[in-house]
């Protein structure tokens, strides 16, 4: 068994209670192919956008476990309910542990070995390009 999410929208034009009992039909097709982890009514709200000339919706999140075959007799139950005017099944990221970019990079990298360090030797010094060449020394002069 797989774990999936369903979020959908009720026609918000009806009354609360035909909303809920919507909600039950789905919840109780779910629970008859699978098992209900959790279900979340998020309640009456205002829509981004107009769906089918309605402004509000009523939102529920269910997540529960079912055979992936399953799934499509869902959809199919959602497509015929004229209630539901918006749904979406999802599949869950596993719950992983979250590390920030940095410390994720920091301990993924391995540090680089340190490099044996070889004794510095002198460096020649370089005329500067810009400056004028040095005058030749003379015999008297040293």
């Amino acid at each position: 068994m797989r774990e999936f999410e369903l979020m959908f929208i009720v026609d918000g034009t009806m009354p609360e209670e035909e909303a809920t009992a919507v909600a039950t039909t789905v919840q109780s097709f779910i629970s008859s192919k699978g098992t209900i982890l959790k279900a979340d009514p998020w309640g009456r709200r205002r829509m981004a956008y107009p769906i089918n000339k309605k402004q509000d919706g009523y939102y529920w999140v269910i997540a529960f476990e079912c055979e992936p075959v399953e799934v499509d007799a869902l959809k199919q139950q959602l497509r015929v309910n004229e209630s539901v005017i918006r749904w979406m099944v999802t599949r869950p990221e596993h719950k992983k542990t979250v590390v920030p970019m940095e410390t994720a990079a920091q301990e993924t990298v391995p540090a680089p070995a340190p490099e044996p360090v070889a004794p510095a030797a002198p460096e020649p010094e370089s005329a500067p390009v810009a400056a004028p060449a040095p005058e030749p020394a003379t015999a008297s002069e040293a």
